[in-house]
């Protein structure tokens, strides 16, 4: 009882999140070669809705595959995807792979910024495998837009022999806003309040 009592108590003064994944596999992301299609699609996860806007190689789009998104030069790939959501949000890890043609090129590496301000420097992928990088959970604000793009310049080699996959990215949505401001004189009052509870819970005086 005593456990389920401290337990009480600590989940009243917590926040919680839910984990959710946006599957770069899914419909919402399907490519989008030519004209009429658009650049912008939107997508719905665990109750977030979302506005991605791609750009790619010659007509903006998105390039996809059975694997994910699919970005580099090779295939008039991906440049980069921008994310807008309507809620609060912490970025947590991006599933994706690397892929060289030759050995002329190093692994494609990318940029990770939020309202354009950097984030995450020269992220790269293993070559052939896929891994999930960790994002330290980046947080993000409903309306910012949180950008994903290939740093051209700074890759080993030739971008024309580069290229990578993104399949996945997780989140979490943070549920519950922040406790209000709670008068000191209050805050002791409930405090004492609560240790009579643990004792007559307990039998201890």
């Amino acid at each position: 009882m005593k456990k389920t009592c401290l337990f009480t108590l600590l989940f009243c003064f917590a926040t919680s999140a839910s984990a959710a994944i946006i599957d770069f596999r899914s419909a919402p992301y399907a490519s989008t070669f030519f004209p009429p299609n658009p650049e912008v699609t939107t997508d719905t996860v665990n109750g977030v809705n979302f506005t991605i806007t791609a750009t790619a190689r010659g007509v903006d789009g998105f390039r996809q595959n059975s694997d994910g998104l699919r970005f580099g030069v090779p295939g008039n790939g991906m440049y980069s995807i921008s994310i807008v959501s309507d809620a609060d949000l912490e970025y947590t890890s991006l599933l994706g792979k690397g892929h060289t043609l030759t050995n002329f090129a190093g692994q494609l590496p990318f940029d990770i910024s939020v309202n354009g301000v950097q984030k995450i420097d020269n992220l790269q992928f293993p070559a052939s495998t896929f891994n999930a990088e960790n994002l330290s959970n980046i947080a993000v604000s409903a309306g910012d837009a949180f950008l994903i793009a290939v740093d051209f310049p700074a890759l080993t080699g030739s971008s024309i022999y580069a290229s990578a996959v993104l399949q996945t990215l997780n989140f979490n949505k943070v549920q519950n806003p922040p406790l209000p401001t709670v008068p000191l004189p209050a805050t002791i009052l409930l405090f004492i309040g609560g240790l009579g509870i643990l004792r007559a819970f307990t039998g201890k005086t």
